[in-house]
């Protein structure tokens, strides 16, 4: 998340409870959990009520109810506006009550002792992720912090809050505590080729995914036997000290940060540390190689998230990264470790095929009391699956379109779960998970 340079934006804490009153719902928390319930706005965000999509900041539903499951969980951070005197906390609060804002999350959780602020009810959906598939089927959790200051932020209370909440939400809803389901915001794509290159990449390096795994009883670990084509990532983060830099907005001006336990590993183009690091086309469009910073994800595999294993190699173990074999050091298999999983490949007889950003229905499978918005249209993202390659799938999805304007506008069709008769496999890329549709990929024969 990217809070505005608005000091204005101040908590209305008048709305704090921890107790029911009239129009506020007690916090969904696990007893013993300081957590309070301060209602993100949900209203028109100006003085123009003709656009019935001009509002904010999450939508009203009945998850799992009415058809939208809720099958995984986005951790974020909230950065910081820096014209402002107020806490990341304070102000994310602030923002969600703000409906001009235009982004919403479930929860917030402070750095310094791991208080809890809900704000939208688990069954709603919050805009959190950026993408419509995954906040139809998520729970956002925002966490007081600026990514590039990770290591100061990440308290061992946060941490602990964190994962409690998450356990409790995980039974709630039968969400399995793994990587493929515990998500980052850095995790999750962009929907459509106009914003790609906007995804955001909190909670960033300096999250301890091993430890929260661990707080969540789900550690990081080899599940499989060597003959497995799946591996996990797994460094071990005090010691995983990468280099890491940081830059002006204008990308200069670059200084290296203090060294200090990573979640990630580097990914090389050969099986040489003098290689240089792989690119991808939508964070160097210029093709240039992958860079040491802290917000260029486009070379940086994370803790937790798992791929198909291309090739071994001496000590460098090779993953499809994508569309690309990437390298990665890996002595003694201690960086990258043996998983389950289900791989993918392209249909025989394509050179490639398209990925998507979501799982959207056709235009032919909306009812006509829904006027189709253009912004719908199901369309490649810039990334494709080439022959000869293969990616893990993590999650099954049907063609889905949550529709909702905002209540008092009372349009034809609000909140309508539009379905559709194509089913996508979520796959595992590159640093984020993407869509493509059953139909144009084989599954692999399981082995290990």
């Amino acid at each position: 998340m990217w809070l505005p340079a608005d000091p204005t934006l101040t908590p209305n804490t008048a709305k704090t409870t921890r107790t029911p009153v009239a129009g506020v719902p007690s916090p969904e928390c696990p007893a013993g959990l300081d957590c309070r319930f301060v209602p993100a706005a949900y209203d028109w965000s100006s003085t123009d009520h003709s656009d019935p999509n001009n509002y904010g900041n999450y939508d009203p539903a009945e998850r799992p109810s009415d058809g939208n499951k809720i099958t995984s969980i986005v951790i974020h951070d909230t950065e910081s506006a820096a014209a402002s005197t107020a806490s990341p906390y304070d102000q994310a609060i602030a923002a969600f009550q703000s409906p001009a804002y235009g982004a919403s999350s479930h929860y917030v959780i402070r750095s310094s002792d791991g208080q809890v602020t809900q704000m939208v009810p688990t069954k709603d959906i919050a805009w959190h992720a950026g993408n419509w598939t995954t906040n139809e089927h998520s729970i956002g959790i925002e966490h007081e912090g600026i990514a590039a200051q990770g290591g100061t932020w990440y308290t061992e209370q946060m941490y602990q809050a964190s994962a409690k909440l998450v356990r409790y939400l995980a039974a709630k809803y039968n969400i399995p505590l793994d990587r493929r389901h515990i998500l980052g915001h850095e995790d999750v794509s962009r929907e459509r080729t106009a914003n790609f290159g906007a995804a955001h990449w909190d909670p960033g390096p300096y999250w301890d995914w091993a430890h929260y795994m661990d707080l969540l009883g789900a550690p990081i670990k080899a599940t499989a036997s060597a003959a497995s084509q799946v591996v996990t990532i797994d460094p071990q983060y005090s010691g995983n000290q990468p280099l890491m830099t940081t830059c002006d907005s204008a990308g200069q001006n670059c200084a290296a940060l203090p060294a200090h336990g990573a979640n990630f590993v580097y990914l090389h183009t050969a099986p040489s540390a003098d290689a240089p690091l792989i690119t991808d086309p939508v964070v160097h469009p210029d093709g240039t190689a992958g860079t040491t910073r802290i917000d260029d994800w486009s070379d940086k595999a994370v803790a937790g998230r798992s791929y198909a294993l291309a090739c071994q190699q001496g000590d460098w173990t090779a993953i499809w990264y994508g569309g690309q074999k990437a390298w990665l050091f890996n002595p003694n298999w201690s960086v990258a470790v043996h998983s389950h999983g289900l791989l993918l490949s392209p249909v025989p007889g394509s050179a490639s095929i398209p990925l998507y950003g979501r799982a959207f229905p056709e235009q032919s499978e909306y009812p006509s009391t829904i006027p189709f918005d253009p912004v719908w249209t199901v369309a490649a993202i810039p990334w494709t699956m080439p022959a000869g390659q293969t990616y893990l799938a993590t999650g099954v999805f049907r063609a889905e379109n949550y529709y909702a304007r905002f209540d008092p506008a009372t349009v034809p069709g609000n909140h309508t779960l539009v379905t559709g008769d194509t089913t996508y496999f979520q796959i595992s890329y590159n640093h984020r998970v993407v869509y493509v549709k059953a139909s144009d990929v084989q599954t692999l024969p399981y082995n290990g």
